[in-house]
């Protein structure tokens, strides 16, 4: 049998074969690879770091804060605000909430919240997290619980011993 010959048969079969796998419909579009059927991300988010970027990532009303903004990955479809801060306190009195670090960024991941760990020196982190362009301008989560994370109160821990250590450092220069 001739190349020619048995081209023809065969692409009869293979068409008949698809149609039996489609369950007798007439594919209308073309399939698609994974990676076609995610939409396109086009979330935008405010992105700094108050220890690097100072004030004007805390107020973001402070400068041209457009400058801020920055387009997420593919994955990260979430915006998000990060605040750290602190309380001291003696027997008699509880200081103000301060905060040392505010974090604004995309994220693949976020846990609206506050954990709270300490007893005279309290350490808050707070996270609040939105989906829209330009919606993490906030200082923060509000709501508080305290923490059960292990790794997290380590860590927690670790950031505030470095803290309180580079304050008393400062406080006796």
């Amino acid at each position: 049998m001739s190349r020619k010959k048995w081209i023809t048969p065969l692409a009869v079969v293979v068409t008949f074969l698809a149609f039996v796998a489609s369950n007798g419909k007439v594919p209308t579009e073309m399939p698609k690879t994974r990676g076609a059927k995610i939409p396109k991300n086009n979330l935008q988010c405010y992105v700094c770091d108050s220890t690097v970027d100072g004030e004007r990532c805390s107020n973001l009303n402070i400068g041209n804060k457009s400058l801020l903004m920055k387009k997420c990955e593919q994955d990260e479809r979430t915006c998000m605000v990060k605040r750290f801060s602190y309380t001291t306190s003696t027997e008699n009195s509880t200081s103000i909430l301060r905060m040392w670090s505010l974090q604004r960024s995309c994220t693949a991941k976020c846990e609206h919240g506050c954990i709270v760990i300490g007893e005279r020196t309290k350490l808050y982190a707070c996270t609040a997290c939105c989906n829209k362009t330009g919606c993490n301008t906030g200082k923060g989560a509000a709501s508080m619980t305290s923490s059960s994370n292990p790794l997290l109160t380590i860590g927690l821990l670790a950031v505030s011993v470095a803290f309180i250590g580079e304050s008393t450092l400062t406080l006796t220069s």
